[in-house]
Parts: C-alpha cells; sequence; structure tokens
C-alpha cells in the first residue's frame, strides 16, 4: 500500500492539479463579469405604522457564463441595508425609523437567472431579458445604539410590553420564516459598447413575494414587491 501511495500522490501533484488548475482557468476565461450600483424601492401600505417606502442604494455584481451569442447564465449579488422593527399590532417586520428601530438588516440578495441577449442593430447594443429566482440572505442585528433590556415601543404604542432584544429577535424569527427569503424576479436592460471589452448600460428588476400564497397572513397587496434601476458596466 504504502509503494502505492507515493506514487499516486506524485501523480495527483505533477499531473493532474496541474489539469485541474488549467481547467479552472479555462473557465474562468469564458466568464463576463458586471458590477452593479441600484436603487432599490420597498413599497409598503402600513400607515402610520412604519416608517416611508424604503429607497435604498445597493452595491452589487455579477458573473455571467455565455452558452451562445443569445443564451447565457448569470449569478448575481445585490447588497442592500436598513432598519426595521416588529410590530407588535401588525404582527410583522416594517421599516422603521430609527426612533423606533429595533434590527438593522444587511440583505444579500443572491440570484440566479438565464439571460436573452438580442442585438437587433448589430454591436451598437444589446437588449437583455432576463428572469429566475433569488434568495435574500438577511443578516439581522440588533439596532445600532440599542440596548438588549431597553423598553419597546411602536411607532403607534408607547410601550408593547417587550424589550428591544425580543424585538429584534421577532425581526429575525419573520424573515426567516415561511419562505419569505425566496423572491422570484424578472428583469431587463440595455448594454452599450464603450470599447473594447466594455459594456455600459441600465438594468430594471422586480422582484415577487410568492410567499403571500402561503402564510396565510392578511397583507397589502404591495407588500414584500420590491423594484431595482441600476446602471451596470460589463467586462468580458
Amino acid at each position: 500500500m504504502k509503494r502505492l501511495l507515493f506514487p499516486l500522490l506524485f501523480f495527483w501533484g505533477v499531473v493532474l492539479d496541474p489539469l485541474n488548475a488549467q481547467g479552472i482557468k479555462s473557465f474562468l476565461g469564458v466568464l463576463d463579469w458586471s458590477v452593479r450600483g441600484s436603487l432599490l424601492l420597498f413599497p409598503e401600505d402600513n400607515g402610520n405604522n412604519s416608517a416611508p417606502m424604503p429607497i435604498l442604494p445597493s452595491p452589487g455584481g455579477g458573473a455571467s457564463w455565455s452558452l451562445n451569442s443569445l443564451f447565457a447564465l448569470e449569478l448575481s449579488l445585490d447588497l442592500y441595508g436598513n432598519t426595521y422593527d416588529y410590530d407588535y399590532t401588525l404582527k410583522r417586520v416594517v421599516p422603521a425609523n430609527d426612533e423606533f428601530r429595533s434590527s438593522f438588516v444587511i440583505g444579500t440578495v443572491l440570484g440566479l437567472q438565464p439571460v436573452f441577449r438580442f442585438k437587433p442593430l448589430g454591436d451598437t447594443f444589446t437588449i437583455r431579458v432576463y428572469g429566475g429566482a433569488a434568495l435574500d440572505l438577511r443578516l439581522c442585528f440588533r439596532a445600532y445604539g440599542t440596548e438588549e433590556n431597553e423598553r419597546h415601543t411602536n411607532s403607534n404604542s408607547p410601550d408593547t410590553k417587550h424589550t428591544v432584544g425580543d424585538a429584534a429577535r421577532e425581526v429575525t424569527s419573520y424573515f426567516w420564516s415561511g419562505g419569505r427569503w425566496f423572491l422570484p424576479f424578472i428583469g431587463g436592460g440595455m448594454d452599450f459598447p464603450i470599447m473594447e471589452g466594455i459594456l455600459l448600460g441600465f438594468d430594471l428588476r422586480a422582484w415577487f413575494p410568492v410567499y403571500h400564497f402561503w402564510t396565510g397572513e392578511n397583507l397589502p397587496a404591495i407588500e414584500g414587491f420590491r423594484f431595482g434601476i441600476g446602471f451596470r458596466a460589463s467586462f468580458s
């Protein structure tokens, strides 16, 4: 056994491992990369129970693998951050102004989508149409400047009989239960070549809260939707 071990290790280290590394390098070489800056809009209809509709800056990026000139598969990532509170009257999470915040949430939106690309006027510009599934993997923290045992208040209640720590845990539980992290989406955009291997364009996107169908909550129709508009630079 020992006599076989050294030749196998030698074969792996000298032959297979470099080939594997070369394969990875070749695969990465066929990927197109992009960076994006967006504004994400989170419409809501909670009256005085929450802050106004959040409009949040969002950096992001992606990598796409072209299968042919028409079709590609793309993996994307978008980030955002906002303050939230758990409203014990509505029994759900709502966007919060600073005076009523109990949680600060960093959203990491991971998307996987097929992309169809059309060039009606040759290389003058490219039209992109896509849709897929996104996972909003929210990182939830107790809001900055608050204490675990601090008395919790909602905008419509001076004392909810809970602590800020309780409310922050409710925010985490709400966002990670009932499939509220699953958001199918559609989008489209256009890209214009500005120099060799670099495209500059824009994106319009919409995410859909399909969890409305199975959570059984009495939610406003617009609750959970989100929309994005942004600029994008692509590199190939």
